[in-house]
């Protein structure tokens, strides 16, 4: 009888110290795929910081923006407020949904569409690591670079254009950060899946095209406050106005009840976009591989 137990408490040892090492291997496992990202994300900055002329043109075309609406709202705006917002925050709000475009846009859907078209997409398949994954990675040197340029570049267009924001509120500044990294992953992963259309459609173009009217019209030029009541529902009910209407609409007029509703609507949206990217990238590819590649 003591034998049976004695031999039950090895089994169960033996057990646990299996699972704990299982655990322990599928950590260090995960410890170098993410390795893996942060070198891709790495090497791309480096890649970015190269060309700054780029990013340099990119400033031009970003103040021009900034001026040419900036100057439009002036005209509209001769008096007061509208639609609850004074001339001095839809300046800021632009100036930070521009920032959104600029800053964290992304060419992914041209670049998957050419990959497509050429063939090359199957070395890209061949890589040790998840095609998606390494994608948003490599783009990601791109967007840290532009956050950081991009972003001292708002800051001081804002205070020479109309000086500083007087609703800003120093505990709105962390929400801010959450609510644009949501917009970052939202905004490439909407992209990816209009890149990954380029397995059934020849040109995906037109439907980025359809992809940024939308997000023009419900966020980024005009705040959903300034919609018909109806559209406002349909808005907010859409995730093209997560992207850059409610990382602006938090810039300029930040309370806790507005982050309480607008970032976990940006979280589940990001997090559709993502669960919807991985299922059509499986679909995708395996409609590559029966298709014969």
């Amino acid at each position: 009888m003591k034998t049976t137990k004695a031999w039950s408490k090895n089994k169960r040892a033996h057990t646990r110290l299996h699972r704990s090492s299982a655990r322990l291997r599928k950590l260090g496992m995960n410890t170098k795929k993410l390795r893996k990202y942060a070198i891709i994300t790495r090497v791309s900055l480096s890649n970015a910081v190269a060309y700054r002329a780029s990013t340099l043109s990119r400033f031009c075309f970003y103040t021009l923006f900034i001026y040419v609406f900036m100057s439009l709202w002036r005209a509209i705006y001769q008096e007061g407020s509208v639609h609850g917002y004074e001339y001095t925050q839809i300046v800021w709000y632009l100036i930070m949904t521009e920032f959104v475009g600029f800053a964290c846009g992304t060419s992914i859907y041209s670049i998957m569409n050419d990959e497509v078209k050429s063939g090359s997409i199957a070395y890209q398949l061949g890589r040790p690591t998840h095609y998606v994954f390494y994608q948003f990675a490599n783009s990601l040197g791109q967007v840290l670079l532009n956050i950081i340029s991009f972003g001292a570049l708002a800051i001081a267009l804002g205070f020479i254009f109309v000086g500083p924001l007087r609703s800003f509120q120093l505990a709105g500044l962390l929400p801010l950060m959450l609510s644009l990294t949501l917009s970052i992953i939202l905004n490439f992963f909407m992209l990816m899946l209009i890149g990954l259309s380029s397995f059934v459609i020849e040109d995906n173009f037109a439907l980025y095209l359809i992809y940024q009217k939308i997000s023009f019209m419900l966020g980024m030029f005009l705040p959903v406050e300034f919609l018909p009541g109806w559209l406002q529902t349909v808005a907010k009910n859409l995730p093209f106005s997560y992207v850059y209407w409610a990382p602006a609409k938090i810039l300029v007029d930040f309370s806790p009840g507005l982050c309480l509703e607008l970032i976990p609507r940006q979280a589940m949206w990001a997090s559709v976009a993502v669960a919807a990217t991985l299922v059509c990238y499986r679909l995708s590819i395996r409609r590559l591989q029966v298709n014969g590649g």
